[in-house]
């Protein structure tokens, strides 16, 4: 045993070689109580994970302490990707993305957050943004200009209840990402290294009741993926969403989001009315080897608003179906359905998370004017060494017309290594019909977080 791991039987050994009662085995003695009690509270003292300032269960004494006492937030991925499409010179870009946050701790529901985020890349002539002019015009199109900014930026208002009472609030101003549902409506496109953020007030409350959800959002600013100098679009827009789960076979959420960038981008200004149905159905929840269905269906009713200068009445309607096997892997198959009036526009999603849709190799990010029609199916697996491969298949298709537009294989492969560190494998192959052009991407990215 080692006398510097045991102050105490130190001090035990020094008294008894020095004399009882004189002031050098008191002082000692002494010494070694300290530093017992010093290892002691060591001891106690938990570990803080990574980026936390102080334990996050301990709540601030006041409101200075909370400004210092909060979480560093921290995200860096490094992305390849290459891209080719007909009629244009191949493309690679190499970019990292660095985002950078702190977290205040909340004092008496009160916090504040604030994030940067950088895109860099060793040679921006290697690809094209058409948005904002960045590399070079005769290459493929990826959308990842370099550049700094101000990811979020807000100051929040959170309560599990006021007083005795059970409602709820959650209220931010400010520059902040916002998810509904499955972000097909309203995303942050965290995709790109860039993502998407809202300039915004946004307020969500259960008003009291159990398995209810209420938001609202005004939105007067746009912060679109295209950083410092992308054209982002000044806003007037109001989103409006409930959600109510009956039972975990069914959750509705009705919604109305009320688009309007006025002068920015008015082709893109609308009303958009609908409703989602979601739930599960479980075969037996006791099963080991268990086995459930999900489903999604999505209808909704869009028509020109602001200064759209076209005057149009689409539909939307999906549906997807996805069965699991725990152990196994899953089977999705789904159908998606944009309609065009009369030609002249498409069903669109203008701050939606599109990539997520219609295919990984963005042909339809923006839906043709003739509408689109997406029929799909995928595999997923289990495989050994924690990776997750994934395959699907899409069949398009115009709404005017019928018009063969072309098929597309997605592939991905996902792998954590931990807690705080992922690495993918991504590509898109689209075969283009009637004039659609042939493109390919492939992605290898490493993500780190904290």
């Amino acid at each position: 045993m080692s006398f510097q791991h045991s102050p105490t039987l130190f001090a035990v050994l020094l008294a008894a070689i020095i004399p009882t009662g004189t002031a050098l085995a008191q002082d000692s003695a002494k010494a070694a109580d300290n530093a017992a009690e010093a290892v002691k509270v060591e001891i106690a003292t938990p570990k803080l994970a990574f980026g936390y300032l102080s334990d996050p269960k301990t709540p601030p004494k006041d409101f200075f302490e909370s400004l210092f006492t909060g979480k560093v937030h921290l995200n860096n991925r490094l992305r390849v990707e290459f891209a080719d499409t007909t009629g244009r010179k191949s493309s690679i870009a190499i970019t990292n993305r660095l985002r950078l946050g702190y977290e205040t701790k909340a004092y008496n529901g009160f916090s504040i957050f604030a994030e940067m985020e950088n895109v860099s890349t060793p040679d921006e002539r290697a690809y094209f943004v058409p948005a904002t002019g960045d590399g070079s015009p005769s290459r493929t199109v990826i959308a990842e200009p370099p550049g700094t900014e101000i990811n979020q930026a807000f100051v929040r208002y959170k309560t599990a209840g006021f007083g005795e009472s059970d409602v709820s609030l959650d209220l931010k101003i400010g520059r902040q990402r916002i998810i509904f549902d499955d972000s097909r409506f309203i995303g942050n496109i965290g995709w790109r290294q860039f993502e998407q953020t809202f300039d915004a007030i946004s307020i969500n409350s259960n008003f009291g009741v159990e398995k209810l959800s209420v938001s609202y959002v005004y939105v007067w600013g746009v912060q679109r993926i295209f950083g410092p100098n992308g054209p982002n679009w000044d806003s007037e827009s109001h989103f409006i969403r409930a959600s109510y789960t009956f039972s975990p076979e069914i959750t509705v959420v009705p919604f109305a989001y009320l688009y309007d960038f006025n002068s920015d981008s008015p082709i893109n200004s609308n009303n958009t009315y609908g409703a989602r149905v979601t739930g599960q159905i479980d075969r037996d929840k006791d099963d080991a080897e268990d086995v459930f269905f999900n489903y999604e269906l999505t209808y909704a009713r869009q028509t020109d608003a602001g200064d759209n200068p076209l005057s149009f009445d689409v539909d939307f309607f999906a549906a997807e179906g996805k069965l699991t096997k725990k152990g196994l892997g899953a089977l999705v198959v789904g159908y998606q359905f944009m309609g065009s009036d009369n030609g002249t526009y498409g069903f669109r999603f203008p701050v939606g998370t599109n990539h997520k849709f219609q295919g990984f190799a963005d042909l339809f990010l923006t839906t043709p004017a003739t509408g689109l029609q997406d029929l799909y199916a995928t595999v997923m697996f289990e495989a050994p060494f924690g990776l997750k491969p994934a395959i699907t298949f899409h069949q398009f298709w115009s709404d005017q017309g019928n018009t063969d537009l072309g098929q597309e294989v997605d592939l991905v492969v996902g792998k954590k290594i931990n807690a705080n560190w992922s690495m993918l494998v991504k590509a898109a192959f689209f075969d283009g019909r009637n004039g659609g052009p042939d493109t390919s991407r492939i992605w290898l990215e490493t993500t780190l977080q904290f």
